[in-house]
């Protein structure tokens, strides 16, 4: 009974991706989402003036850097219910608060 519990156990973690990095929350309720490591290229999802609101969360996969020295994180954005919003959303570094 323990071999089959042991079992289960392993085939359940590795069908569930191991997270990359940690979770964000926007420290600015003005945080720009975008589509690439660029200030002006908002994500056309996040055009006309959205943003993002306090409860929602990035959950970061990698750093990027333009050439000016702007440092961003590259993740998945999820609302505020958890659901997945953006896929490998570009955001300003400075713009998030990261846990430890």
């Amino acid at each position: 009974m323990k071999k089959a519990i042991l079992v289960a156990v392993s085939i359940l973690s590795l069908s569930t991706p191991a997270l990359a990095g940690p979770t964000c929350s926007p420290s600015d309720d003005r945080a720009k989402i975008l589509a690439s490591a660029s200030t002006g290229d908002v994500h056309p999802t996040w055009r006309g003036g959205k943003h993002v609101g306090y409860g929602w969360s990035l959950q970061v996969k990698r750093n990027a850097r333009d050439d000016a020295g702007t440092s961003y994180y590259v993740g998945d954005l999820y609302d505020t219910r958890g659901q997945l919003s953006t896929r490998n959303a570009f955001v300003i570094e400075n713009e998030w608060d990261c846990g430890p």
